[in-house]
């Protein structure tokens, strides 16, 4: 029986291309969260959708150990469980499942809210989630580095050339099926935009969670259902 269920989560909002592109990118967050925790090393999941068995929280005393945090209670929770109990986490790949919440309405209000995200990232104590996220940052930036580059050194060309089409086919094969899974599978035309912005969107909000402190919890992230 498992102690603790993500499930997928879909982000809603007027039809604009800046919502489309955050739904795009929100969608390989749940694709990736989903993926990891099938792998058996999870990384990431959403308060929005999830569930967990009361008595597995409290034989690992809930929240305390990572009370004093700003953000995080729903990551830092499956970790725990899951180290407690390695295999208790699964992820639930039903369309029932699909919880619909609103996105940020604003450029602003994505930065702030990614920050806050972002800013637990040096709590982890799990190998994994405590890898991804440079890697994640450092494969962006890396490419869009590779591209001011190569118009330095027109015969780096090549090469950056296919590092984009690498990127943009591994993105291609994970999205796919999470989108269609979505039910919105025409975001794939954003992959491209939403790679030329990344880098300076990672960027932004990299630098400030790196410095963010960790004090001032105003609520929880999301309402969790005990189980």
């Amino acid at each position: 029986m498992p102690d603790f269920i993500s499930g997928p989560v879909l982000l809603t909002g007027p039809d604009t291309w800046f919502q489309r592109l955050l739904g795009l990118e929100f969608a390989g967050l749940v694709g990736v969260g989903g993926a990891c925790i099938g792998r058996g090393a999870p990384t990431m999941c959403n308060g929005a959708n999830l569930a967990y068995r009361r008595a597995a929280f409290e034989a690992i005393n809930g929240y305390a150990a990572h009370a004093h945090l700003a953000s995080g209670d729903d990551e830092f929770l499956m970790h725990q469980l899951h180290a407690a109990r390695p295999g208790s986490v699964r992820f639930l790949a039903d369309a029932a499942a699909v919880v619909r919440t609103a996105a940020p309405a604003t450029l602003g209000a994505l930065l702030r809210q990614r920050v806050r995200w972002a800013s637990k990232w040096r709590h982890y104590q799990s190998p994994a989630s405590r890898r991804l996220a440079p890697l994640v940052l450092g494969a962006n930036v890396a490419l869009a580095a590779g591209a001011r580059g190569a118009l330095a050194w027109p015969a780096l060309g090549p090469w950056v050339a296919a590092a984009w089409l690498l990127k943009l086919g591994a993105d291609w094969w994970l999205l796919a099926p999470v989108l269609r899974f979505l039910g919105t599978r025409r975001w794939l035309w954003g992959l491209l935009p939403l790679q030329l912005l990344y880098a300076p969107y990672a960027l932004a909000v990299g630098a400030p969670a790196g410095a963010a402190g960790t004090a001032g919890r105003g609520g929880r992230c999301g309402e969790l259902e005990s189980k």
